[in-house]
């Protein structure tokens, strides 16, 4: 059995989740969500640095499997307070919201994504040839209809297993958060690229006090067993099936970590891969987040936090 949180973080930085790079670009785009991908990289990391006095590669790996046993992880989105902002292909074009208020593309991103424009120095005080690059965030402030400045903050939901254990130690859910005795594994993170300039800090701002303006969108409380719903957006990238017709977008998904959960490989041309970004997982096709499902079928969500259909 699985236990469901619905998790609330407030953005304390600028918040940067890339693509895989594009070649020859000067930009670097961001995702305008938080995969699920993403928080289990966080969660990791947190909880072997409070479980491993001198943690090494070999324990990130260790606490990361158990993790992918233990927890799973929807996609989080940006939420004002009122609003969480999913996407949606309409008939016209793609649109930012829920079924009581929906905004553009281009207003979304006017409300919450800025840039960053930055240039390597030589030693003589000039830029670099070729080094000018623009990194794209999403930024940590919004100013709300009536001007003033507010906090940007990302929803979602975390799945643990009623047994969940991380190195023999329980793992409980409570009104306060995610814990490992009184360690709150979720209190802060670091989520995304871009570290350098102090961005994807988030902390933990509510459990279970999402104000949903219709439907829970995280409703499935099992996550090896859900229902994609005919005519709905999916909340997360669903692995490409040639039987699934839609209406929305596809891309080739792939990601970096210190290793990839469905391959044992630890070294590439005879060197180690045991550093962060070392390993990029192979890519496969996903219908992306927005898509709308034209026929009802029944899936999983997996340790990425991506789902994939488990009946034809």
């Amino acid at each position: 059995m699985w236990e469901k949180v619905d998790v609330v973080f407030k953005l304390k930085s600028p918040l940067h989740i890339g693509y895989m790079p594009f070649k020859g670009s000067v930009v670097s785009p961001t995702r305008y969500y938080v995969p699920g991908r993403n928080l289990w990289g966080a969660i990791t990391k947190r909880v072997t640095e409070y479980l491993c006095e001198k943690p090494k590669a070999d324990d990130y790996k260790k606490i990361g499997k158990q993790t992918i046993e233990n927890f799973r992880f929807s996609y989080f989105y940006l939420y004002d307070g009122r609003t969480i902002y999913f996407p949606r292909y309409t008939d016209e074009e793609l649109k930012y919201g829920n079924n009581k208020k929906e905004i553009t593309k281009s207003e979304f991103e006017r409300r919450f994504i800025g840039s960053l424009i930055s240039t390597a120095i030589d030693s003589n005080g000039t830029a670099k040839d070729e080094s000018l690059h623009e990194i794209e965030f999403i930024n940590n402030r919004f100013k709300d209809a009536n001007k003033e400045l507010k906090d940007v903050k990302i929803a979602g939901c975390i799945w643990l297993k009623e047994t969940a254990k991380i190195e023999n130690k329980k793992v409980i859910i409570n009104d306060e958060g995610i814990f490992i005795g009184d360690f709150n594994v979720i209190r802060e993170l670091i989520l995304g690229g871009e570290s350098k300039y102090g961005f994807g800090h988030v902390l933990l701002d509510s459990v279970n006090k999402i104000n949903f303006p219709d439907l829970d969108p995280f409703k499935w409380k099992n996550p090896i067993q859900i229902n994609i719903e005919s005519g709905k957006p999916i909340i997360c990238h669903l692995k490409y099936h040639k039987n699934i017709k839609s209406r929305g977008d596809i891309e080739l998904l792939a990601g970096r970590g210190y290793f990839d959960p469905k391959r044992n490989e630890d070294k590439k041309d005879g060197e180690s891969l045991s550093k962060p970004g070392a390993i990029i997982s192979k890519p496969d096709y996903y219908f992306t987040p927005g898509t709308v499902i034209l026929k009802n079928w029944k899936g999983r969500i997996n340790w990425s936090g991506t789902a994939q259909i488990i009946d034809d």
